[in-house]
């Protein structure tokens, strides 16, 4: 019987590279869900420059509200408002080196899961043909 145009018969040597395909393409995909994770812990650069630019917009305004409406009620005109500038920029700057140190520690926290979870899963695999062969 003659197979018709367009139409393919299957060979018995498609069954090994069906299964071979199937097998790369879980790999692929293990890899690829392996490196989502390590990727999705943390916040982004963007969101981290935002964080520390607004803590330290928030506290020079905060303090220079502060230091603007001091001086109204005590008649000291402007030496409040330049004292609680420099003390809101003070907050500002440990702000950002809290954060900075915040990020960094999460940062080392996530890297040491991310190891850990890798060598779990590495453990858990089983080995390659190469190895299986005495």
């Amino acid at each position: 019987m003659a197979a018709r145009p367009g139409s393919r018969e299957p060979s018995p040597s498609d069954d090994g590279f069906d299964a071979r395909l199937k097998a790369a393409q879980q790999r692929r995909e293990a890899e690829k869900s392996k490196w989502k994770r390590i990727e999705t812990h943390g916040p982004s650069g963007l969101g981290i420059g935002m964080r520390i630019a607004s803590e330290i917009v928030a506290a020079i305004l905060v303090s220079t509200a502060i230091g603007l409406m001091l001086d109204r009620f005590l008649g000291t005109k402007p030496w409040m408002l330049i004292l609680f500038i420099i003390l809101g920029s003070g907050a500002a700057m440990s702000n950002v080196i809290r954060t900075g140190k915040e990020l960094e520690r999460k940062q080392k926290e996530a890297k040491a899961r991310a190891a850990a979870q890798a060598q779990s899963e590495d453990a858990a695999e089983p080995r390659g043909q190469d190895e299986r062969r005495d």
